[in-house]
């Protein structure tokens, strides 16, 4: 129970907190009557489920090969500072759960981005382009069978496309570093999501999603998405089987300048955006339903399925982390990222005091922050 004293609170008017407070009974009761709504309909949305065939149970626990798991993230941030904003944007991908005859691990591999430019409110949609292309590319190339992916597997196409916008008539290092990366970024999209190896799985994790593929047509509840609400139908190893949940959006061709081989790469981008399935999955009785979204090629795959679902209940042993272990890892040294600016800009801060004629307070009101932002 919070007090108008605890720490949480001391920097806000006791008064507002007071106001705040007030209102929590009448949020608890709206969220414990949905809740009940749900539960009281359980039943029901799982017979849904199962006359349409997209419940099911059976997983085969027997003779798999045992697969190396890894989770890649990235973070950005951008530096409001007196004269420039200093942009910043890295990928990290970090090894799970895994048990090697070897008995070696692999170590994490990161790529980062650190440059100063020109103030512009939108600067954040370049530092979010820089770290999705990194993210693309460094799960691509990561040394895992199993890469976990933190987000949809939709959301970098998403960005990209407005990068692609802010860019079009801006001259800066970051514009130059997104058109010079556009092309692997490409590629390395196209390999996840029409990837030909048999023994390659690339699965998105998203943790906050408010798509509803299954309940708009089911017509459930639209104040919660099919996450919630599986959450609380699923019972522990259950699964609902892969549906298509992209087909039909406006995908279109979006490119930063014009070029043929960009054009096709990018057509075979959405072919395979268009073809993704996604899953639910509730591995044990302390997670929530995971939604695991995948290419056709592993959707259309039993096999595949059976060794992704394995990987996944292996990786998510902890009941105080609540998502696939390696994209808890790769989402808590990302976390950490954007928090460690301020001791970056002390080492720039010390090289221009030894480099130049300047005294420390002008370079203090320089490298001063007026605002940092970002994410992960």
């Amino acid at each position: 129970m919070y007090e108008v004293n605890s720490p949480s609170f001391l920097e806000i008017p006791a008064s507002l907190v007071e106001q705040m407070l007030q209102k929590t009974s009448e949020i608890g009761e709206i969220l414990q009557s949905s809740m009940q709504d749900i539960n009281r309909k359980r039943e029901k949305f799982r017979l849904q489920l199962e006359q349409i065939g997209l419940l099911d149970n059976d997983i085969n626990f027997g003779n798999t090969k045992p697969l190396v798991s890894g989770g890649v993230d990235g973070a950005y941030a951008v530096d409001r500072l007196l004269g420039t904003d200093l942009l910043f944007a890295a990928a990290v991908g970090v090894e799970g759960i895994n048990e090697l005859e070897n008995g070696k691990r692999i170590a994490p591999n990161h790529d980062v981005f650190v440059y100063p430019e020109k103030h512009n409110p939108e600067n954040m949609i370049s530092a979010r382009a820089i770290m999705v292309e990194m993210e693309i590319k460094l799960a691509a190339n990561a040394p895992y069978d199993i890469v976990y992916l933190d987000g949809s597997l939709t959301t970098a196409l998403i960005h990209m496309y407005k990068a692609i916008n802010f860019i079009e008539n801006l001259n800066s290092k970051s514009s130059d570093k997104i058109k010079e990366d556009f092309k692997d970024f490409l590629i390395s999209y196209k390999k996840i999501l029409d990837l030909k190896d048999t023994y390659k799985y690339y699965l998105g994790i998203p943790k906050y999603t408010s798509r509803n593929d299954i309940g708009k047509n089911l017509h459930w509840p639209e104040n919660y998405d099919d996450r919630a609400i599986l959450t609380l139908i699923l019972d522990p190893g259950e699964f609902t089987r892969p549906k298509l949940f992209t087909s039909e959006e406006g995908w279109h061709v979006r490119l930063p300048y014009e070029n043929e081989e960009l054009r096709v790469l990018m057509q075979q981008v959405i072919s395979g955006i268009k073809n993704l399935s996604v899953i639910y999955y509730k591995p044990h009785p302390w997670c929530p339903a995971l939604r695991i979204e995948i290419p056709s090629a592993t959707a259309g795959d039993e096999t595949k399925l059976n060794s992704i679902l394995i990987n996944i209940k292996n990786q998510c042993q902890t009941p105080s982390i609540m998502e696939p272990f390696p994209l808890y890892m790769a989402d808590r040294i990302a976390k950490h990222m954007a928090p460690a600016i301020p001791a970056y800009k002390q080492i720039i801060m010390n090289q221009m005091t030894q480099l130049n004629d300047h005294n420390e307070k002008d370079i203090f009101f320089l490298m001063h922050s007026y605002r940092t932002e970002g994410g992960s």
